[in-house]
C-alpha cells in the first residue's frame, strides 16, 4: 500500500505544477456558449457537453443552455451527448464570437448502440465496439419499471436471474445464469462494496434505485480485469452525478405495506465545481407466507436511510476530482420471539483523480474505504453489541493510452479487508491482502476485426501468486451484423468466512458449519460465442457459454453420522447456458422485447446434482410512449416466468432429498404521465395475476404475498423554476 500512495503523491505534484501553468494562461481564457435541442427544436436539458481531450465539461439548463470556461484560444472539439440521442461532435474555431452561440441539434437513437460503456474493458468504448456481449439498464428502464428495490429491477430485466430468501439471515439472495452471489462481483462506480447480507451476497438493501443512472451488466468470467469472486459477472452499479447547473428532485413512491420511498436531491454544475446531495427514506412491512401451521416463512420488513454526497472540481483543463461519501443505515424489524433488535450500517468514503494527457491518454488514481456492520440492539439489557464487521480498503491507479491502432490499459491496485464474523469461533476476526498487476491490449486489427488480450497477475498472502488470462475477439463483417467470441479464466479465493467459520446453526447443537483452512482457490475455464444483429430499431442477439470450475467451493456432510457440514472443494462443477435477447423500437412509439435463458447448472454432490438453478426463463416487455403537446405519457407491461426444477437439496435427516418446485410468472403494469413544470405521476400493479409463492420454496425465490398498487409522484425543482 506504500508503493501506492507514493504514485498518490507523485499525482498530486504533478497536479501542482499543472495548476501553476494553469494560472500563467489566465489570459488567455474565453467562455464558449450553446445551445443543444432535439429534432423538434425542444431543448435537452442535463445534456452532456465535454471539451475532448480535457477534463472540462458542462450541462445544459432547462433552456437547453450551456457555458464553459476555455483556457486558451486554440480550437477545440466539443462532444454532445444526452440519453437516447445520436452523440456529436462539433469543432470550436478561434477567434470566436462569444455573443453568437453555437446550436447543436441532437437526432434520436433507434438503438442502444451508441452508447459509451466503461465495465467490460474499464475503457469508455461505444456498446457497438466493446468485444464483450454488455447489457445495459438505463435511467429511462428503471423509471418505466418503478421498482421498489435493485433485486425486483434486475429479475425483470436480466434473464436467468433468481432472487431467493436465505431463512437464516432473512436477506435475498441471488443466482445468475448457474452461479451464486459469491461469483458475481458487484461493484458501485466501478469500485468493489464490502458487507455480507445473506449467506456469500451482498446487502442488496444498500443498493438505492434512485441513486442509479445506470447498471452495466456483463456475463462471463472478468478476473482478469477485476480479480477474485468475478467468476460469473460483473455488475457495475453507475450513481447519478449533478448534469446541470441546477439539479433538484423530489419524490415519494407508496405501496402500503409492499413499501414506501421517500427521497430528496439537490446538486449542481458551475464552471468547475460540481456538487449533489441525495437523501432517501425506505420502508417495508413484515409479512408472512403460510402453506399449513407447520410450514410458514417470514419476511421481514425494515426501515433505511440512504445519504450521499458527490463533489467533484476541475483543477485545470488535464486535472479533475471527485469524493464521495455515503451512510447506509437499516433498522430491521424484530424478529419473533428475540430479544434484540439488528441493524445494518455502513459507511463508505471514495475519491478520484483523473489526469488527462492529452486526448489518447489517461491515469486514473482511486482511493475506497468501505466499512460495513452489523449491531445486534439488546432494547431490554440495555446494550448494543457488533457482531460482524466487513472493512476494506483499496487503492488503485490505472493508465490508458491509445497509439493508431492499439489501446494499451494498464494497472496496480492493492486490497485490503478486515473481517470480524459471528460465524466464526468466539466472534474471532481475520484479515488478508492482496496485491494485483493487470495489463490490456486492445488491437484493432482492421475496420472489421477487433482483439482483446489480457494477463492478471494476484497474490494472496496465502496463495501466493495466480496468474488470469483472457482473450475476446469482435468480428463485423458489416454494420447490421457481429460476431463475439472469447475464452476467459476465472479466479476466487476463499473467503475469510470460508477459511475460519466454526458455527452452531441454530444454537442447539444439532447442525454445525466448519470452515476449511485447507481449501483451494477455485478457478474456471469460460468459453463464449454470441452474435448479434442490428437493423434500425431491431436488435437481436444470440449468446452460448460453457463454464468449467475446478476446486468449486461448496458444504458437504462430514460423514461421521451427523448433520455437520464442511465447506470442501466440490467433486464436479459446470455450468452451459444459452441466451437470447430482442428489442424492436418502432418510430411511433412503441418498444417490445423479450429473452430466454437456458442453463443446464451441474452440481455433484454425492453423485447427485444439487443445483437450485432453473433451466429456462424468459423475461418480456412492452413499452409505449406519446406526447400529446407539452404532456408525455407512457404505459408499460413487464413480466418474468421461470419454469418448474427438480433438485437435491440436503435434509434434517442428513440425507439429500429429491425436491421439485413448481414454475412461477411475475408480471407488473405501469402508466405515467409528465405534466409541465417537471411534474411527474405514476400508477401500477405490481404482482398483476396475483401469484403467490409456497412457504416451502422460499430457498429457491423470494416469496410473494400477493397484487399490491404503486403510486409514485415526483418533482423535478429545474424544469419547475425553468433553471
Amino acid at each position: 500500500m506504500r508503493k501506492l500512495l507514493y504514485l498518490l503523491c507523485i499525482m498530486l505534484t504533478v497536479a501542482s505544477a499543472t495548476v501553476s501553468a494553469e494560472n500563467a494562461n489566465e489570459a488567455a481564457r474565453r467562455t464558449v456558449k450553446g445551445i443543444v435541442h432535439d429534432e423538434n427544436g425542444d431543448p435537452l436539458p442535463g445534456a452532456s457537453v465535454v471539451v475532448v481531450g480535457t477534463t472540462l465539461g458542462a450541462g445544459t439548463n432547462s433552456n437547453g443552455e450551456f457555458a464553459i470556461l476555455l483556457n486558451d484560444n486554440k480550437k477545440q472539439k466539443l462532444r454532445i451527448s444526452f440519453t437516447g440521442y445520436h452523440p456529436l461532435e462539433v469543432e470550436v474555431a478561434t477567434p470566436i464570437n462569444n455573443k453568437q452561440p453555437i446550436i447543436v441539434e441532437l437526432l434520436p437513437a433507434e438503438n442502444q448502440l451508441n452508447e459509451v460503456v466503461v465495465t467490460g474493458s474499464r475503457i469508455e468504448k461505444p456498446l457497438k465496439e466493446v468485444p464483450v456481449l454488455t447489457r445495459v439498464i438505463t435511467n429511462k428502464d428503471i423509471q418505466v419499471l418503478n421498482p421498489m428495490n435493485i433485486e425486483t429491477l434486475l429479475q425483470y430485466e436480466l434473464p436467468g436471474l433468481q432472487i431467493g430468501y436465505n431463512s437464516m439471515s432473512q436477506m435475498p439472495e441471488i443466482t445468475y445464469q448457474g452461479v451464486g452471489g459469491e461469483y458475481l462481483l458487484f461493484l458501485v462506480d466501478g469500485e468493489r462494496v464490502s458487507g455480507e447480507g445473506a449467506d456469500h451476497n451482498v446487502d442488496f438493501t444498500r443498493f438505492n434505485v434512485d441513486d442509479i443512472e445506470r447498471i452495466e451488466v456483463i456475463k462471463g468470467s472478468q478476473s482478469t480485469v477485476y480479480g477474485s469472486n468475478a467468476l460469473g459477472g460483473v455488475i457495475n452499479i453507475i450513481t447519478k452525478n449533478a448534469n446541470r447547473p441546477f439539479t433538484g428532485n423530489l419524490s415519494a413512491r407508496y405501496a402500503g405495506s409492499n413499501g414506501q420511498k421517500y427521497s430528496a436531491s439537490v446538486g449542481t454544475k458551475q464552471k468547475r465545481l460540481s456538487s449533489l446531495s441525495s437523501l432517501t427514506y425506505r420502508t417495508k412491512d413484515t409479512y408472512t407466507i403460510s402453506d399449513n401451521e407447520d410450514v410458514t416463512t417470514t419476511v421481514y420488513g425494515y426501515k433505511i436511510w440512504d445519504a450521499s454526497q458527490k463533489f467533484g472540481y476541475t483543477f485545470t483543463d488535464k486535472l479533475s476530482a471527485e469524493v464521495k461519501g455515503s451512510l447506509y443505515h437499516n433498522e430491521r424489524d424484530i424478529r419473533v420471539g428475540r430479544k434484540y433488535q439488528d441493524f445494518f450500517i455502513d459507511y463508505t468514503l471514495n475519491g478520484k483523480v483523473k489526469y488527462v494527457i492529452n486526448e489518447d491518454q489517461q491515469l486514473n488514481v482511486s482511493y475506497i474505504y468501505d466499512n460495513y456492520k452489523k449491531d445486534k440492539d439488546y432494547f431490554d439489557a440495555g446494550f448494543t453489541r457488533t457482531d460482524y464487521r466487513n472493512r476494506t480498503q483499496t487503492v488503485r491507479a490505472d493508465y490508458v493510452g491509445t497509439f493508431g491502432d492499439h489501446t494499451l490499459s494498464a494497472g496496480v491496485e492493492g486490497n485490503f479487508e478486515y473481517l470480524k464474523h459471528y460465524m466464526m469461533k468466539d466472534s474471532a476476526n481475520a484479515s488478508v491482502e492482496t496485491y494485483a498487476l493487470y495489463l490490456q491490449e486492445d488491437w484493432k486489427i482492421s475496420e472489421t476485426l477487433n482483439i482483446i488480450a489480457g494477463l492478471r497477475g494476484d497474490y494472496h498472502r496465502k496463495y501466493h501468486l495466480h496468474v488470469t488470462p483472457k482473450i475476446s475477439a469482435m468480428y463485423r463483417p458489416c454494420n447490421v451484423f457481429t460476431l463475439r467470441a472469447g475464452y476467459s479464466q476465472g479466479f476466487r479465493s476463499p473467503s475469510l468466512k470460508e477459511l475460519y467459520q466454526e458455527y452452531d446453526m441454530g444454537g442447539q447443537g444439532w447442525m454445525m458449519l466448519y470452515g476449511n483452512p485447507d481449501l483451494k482457490p477455485e478457478t474456471s475455464n469460460q468459453y463464449s460465442i454470441s452474435a448479434e444483429a442490428t437493423k434500425g430499431g431491431l436488435n437481436v442477439s444470440v449468446s452460448a457459454y460453457h463454464n468449467r470450475f475446478k476446486n468449486k467451493i461448496a458444504y458437504a456432510s462430514l460423514g461421521d453420522g451427523t448433520s455437520d457440514q464442511q465447506y470442501i472443494n466440490a467433486e464436479k462443477a459446470k455450468t452451459t447456458g444459452v441466451e437470447a435477447i430482442a428489442q424492436w423500437r418502432m418510430n411511433f412509439g412503441l418498444t417490445v422485447s423479450g429473452s430466454y435463458a437456458y442453463v443446464d447448472d451441474y452440481q455433484e454432490v454425492e453423485g447427485k446434482n444439487t443445483s437450485s438453478v432453473r433451466p429456462h426463463s424468459v423475461t418480456f416487455n412492452a413499452m409505449y410512449t406519446h406526447k400529446f403537446g407539452k404532456v408525455g405519457t407512457n404505459l408499460s407491461l413487464n413480466g418474468q416466468w421461470t419454469s418448474k426444477l427438480d433438485t437435491y437439496s440436503f435434509s434434517t435427516n442428513g440425507e439429500y432429498e429429491l425436491t421439485s418446485y413448481n414454475a412461477r410468472t411475475l408480471c407488473t403494469l405501469n402508466a405515467g404521465v409528465q405534466l409541465p413544470k417537471g411534474i411527474s405521476l405514476n400508477v401500477g400493479i405490481d404482482n398483476l395475476f396475483n401469484f403467490k409463492d409456497k412457504a416451502a420454496d422460499s430457498s429457491l425465490q423470494l416469496p410473494q404475498k400477493g397484487i399490491s398498487y404503486v403510486g409514485t409522484v415526483s418533482i423535478n425543482l429545474a424544469d419547475m423554476f425553468k433553471l
